[in-house]
């Protein structure tokens, strides 16, 4: 395999880690949702869940068109990753802040 194929080998198999994480935070991000009771505090964790969702499709997406030699630019899915990132740690600073430990 050339150097190129390892990278890309690499960035992809980074691109499903990725993907792997945001399903996990998701479902604690829905997690939160349920057992705060769907009120419209739900609302934040519901928007972040969303978000991270959509990254582990990205994430997906872009490993399997690295893994088939599809390598285009990503920078817009670095970008996406980035934002939905930042506001999935908003919301859990909020979440940390505004609920109590149990």
């Amino acid at each position: 395999m050339t150097a190129t194929g390892l990278a890309a080998e690499r960035t992809a198999l980074a691109w499903r880690r990725t993907a792997l994480a945001a399903t996990v935070v998701t479902m604690l991000f829905l997690n939160v949702a349920v057992s705060d009771g769907w009120r419209l505090t739900a609302l934040a964790p519901l928007a972040a869940a969303l978000a991270t969702a959509v990254l582990a499709f990205v994430g997906t997406m872009r490993s399997h068109g690295l893994r088939h030699g599809r390598y285009q630019h990503g920078a817009r899915a670095v970008r996406f990753a980035l934002a939905s990132i930042v506001m999935a740690a908003l919301v859990a600073v909020v979440i940390g802040v505004t609920h109590p430990v149990m």
